[in-house]
């Protein structure tokens, strides 16, 4: 493969947090009730705690016994059987700094050719999700999220440098906490937020009791960022089914991966976003969809946009009827990230080349060892849109 000409713009990497990201800045009245690791295990491993219970979704720390970068290609590509296991021949995140520490990743970048990288947790996207829903540790949840925003801005940055952008933490969870947490993010700087998918206490993410929340976030220029990770999703669709209701996701059933852990933890979200009308209330707010993949794209949008022409009448619209087919909204308001296994072309076909952007999971091991990698997989495309994927399309959208 030839090197692009061009430096390369990366909308997925992830670091491995270091073991006080939550409790460095945490205020003295949370100290024992946040995410915290426990060091006390022979054999080095840390254990993942949340106040005085064990973390459910990463129960380990998440760089302590992992998969190098690009461990898992040849395995999604299907072309073996061998290397589907997340740490299959794992090595210590510690004894790699790229991993963990801003500046050898900047080196790492320039030598990989990335110009500028979304920055995205690996153990905090388990977080949000078991602090909201365990009564002895909601009370702590915003104490905690301030914290590691904190600890965020100190260590990897908002993107001042048009190098890093970090996505902040939120929940929507309590709304004058979200918003007072907003404010202060916004006024340092912050580009992109992270929020869980899913239902947030009986009511869909675009229910307008959350608007004052959009509207600061559309106002801002904000771009909210949709990563996998812990979600109601199998408390709501796998307990009914006898299976566990929030298990580690290294204890996963394959029932547990099908509703709790892939494309239907996203599909449900947009359908819920775009048929409660949040983007046409707030035309100026945009979406970035990381690590769900986007095979399950083309027919999802084909298949809202079927709906959206049988719900004629307005009492199926509780929050009003879309001025447009989800599509069109998409087309928009949302960029996507496919994984390097996707059929790319199909994805840019239904979403349009505009809303597909590169990212490639770097350091994890189910993603790619290059980000320049992700070439090989753009065959179908012509060299400037290529361009528009690897660089052109992230650039617009950070207003790089």
């Amino acid at each position: 493969m030839t090197a692009p000409d061009y430096r390369l713009i990366d909308c997925d990497n992830h670091y491995y947090e270091v073991d006080d990201c939550f409790t460095r800045h945490i205020e003295p009245r949370w100290r024992e009730h946040t995410v915290w690791v426990d060091r006390s295990r022979q054999d080095g491993i840390g254990v993942m705690m949340a106040g005085q219970k064990r973390m459910q979704f990463f129960s380990a720390a998440v760089g302590d016994h992992v998969g190098a970068p690009g461990a898992m290609v040849e395995f999604l590509r299907g072309s073996t059987e061998e290397g589907g296991a997340v740490n299959l021949n794992p090595l210590r995140g510690e004894d790699h700094p790229q991993f963990s520490q801003r500046g050898p990743r900047l080196a790492e970048m320039d030598r990989q050719g990335v110009e500028a990288a979304v920055q995205i947790p690996s153990l905090g996207v388990g977080v949000e999700w078991q602090m909201r829903a365990d009564p002895d540790l909601r009370e702590a949840l915003y104490p905690s999220l301030r914290s590691f925003n904190r600890w965020l801005a100190e260590d990897w940055g908002w993107g001042a440098d048009g190098r890093m952008f970090s996505t902040a933490m939120m929940s929507l969870a309590d709304l004058p906490q979200a918003l007072a947490e907003l404010e202060r993010l916004i006024a340092e700087g912050v580009r992109l937020v992270l929020l869980t998918t899913g239902p947030v206490d009986g009511r869909s993410p675009a229910d307008p009791h959350f608007d004052p929340f959009w509207a600061r976030a559309q106002e801002a220029g904000l771009i909210i960022v949709f990563h996998i990770g812990a979600t109601p999703f199998n408390a709501m669709h796998a307990a009914p089914w006898g299976e566990p209701a929030n298990p580690p996701s290294h204890r996963f059933t394959a029932f547990n991966t099908f509703v709790g852990m892939g494309e239907r933890t996203i599909v449900d979200h947009l359908a819920a976003l775009l048929f409660h009308n949040l983007p046409a209330r707030f035309p100026g707010l945009r979406f970035l969809i990381v690590e769900f993949g986007a095979s399950w794209l083309p027919h999802l949008l084909s298949t809202l946009d079927k709906i959206y022409r049988l719900g004629d009448h307005r009492t199926r619209w509780p929050f009003g009827k879309p001025p447009e087919k989800p599509s069109e909204t998409f087309r928009r308001q949302f960029w996507i990230v496919p994984f390097f296994e996707d059929d790319i072309a199909a994805v840019a076909r239904a979403a349009g080349v505009s809303q597909v952007v590169h990212g490639s999971d770097y350091p994890h091991p189910e993603g790619l060892s290059e980000s320049a990698n992700m070439l090989h997989e753009l065959g179908a495309f012509s060299a400037a849109e290529q361009r528009l994927i690897m660089r052109g399309n992230a650039a617009g959208l950070l207003n790089l």
